[in-house]
This record gives structure tokens, sequence and C-alpha cells, in this order.
């Protein structure tokens, strides 16, 4: 059996709380970092892009005839 005293308890507390704390404000200071970069568009002539969701099943409409 393991007994924990007082001042052990406190120190695993202290940890505790340290550790929250630690992450807490190291997920503020990612946000921070962020760069926003510009993008632009591009004219594209002459061409005709389709975009198709896909999903990985066939379209059922084009099997029935």
């Amino acid at each position: 059996m393991y007994i924990i005293n007082r001042k052990r308890l406190s120190f695993i507390i202290i940890c505790i709380l340290l550790a929250i704390f630690a992450y807490a404000y190291e997920g503020t200071r990612i946000n921070v970092d962020e760069e926003i970069k510009a993008t632009t568009a591009t004219p594209v002539s002459g061409r005709t892009i389709v975009i198709d969701a896909g999903h990985g099943v066939p379209d059922e409409r084009s099997t029935k005839q």
C-alpha cells in the first residue's frame, strides 16, 4: 500500500496544473505564429475545368441504359 502525504499530494497537483497551463499557453501561441499567404487566380482561356467528387463509387445513372 502506498500512502501519499500532504507534501507529495501538493507537488502532484502543482505539476498537473503547470502542465495544463503550459499546454494551454502553447495552444494559443500556435494560432499567433500562423502566416497568412495571399493566393492569386490565374486566368485559364480555352479550357474547361471539371471537378468530380468521386467518393470511389461508380455513378449508378451511367450504368443504366
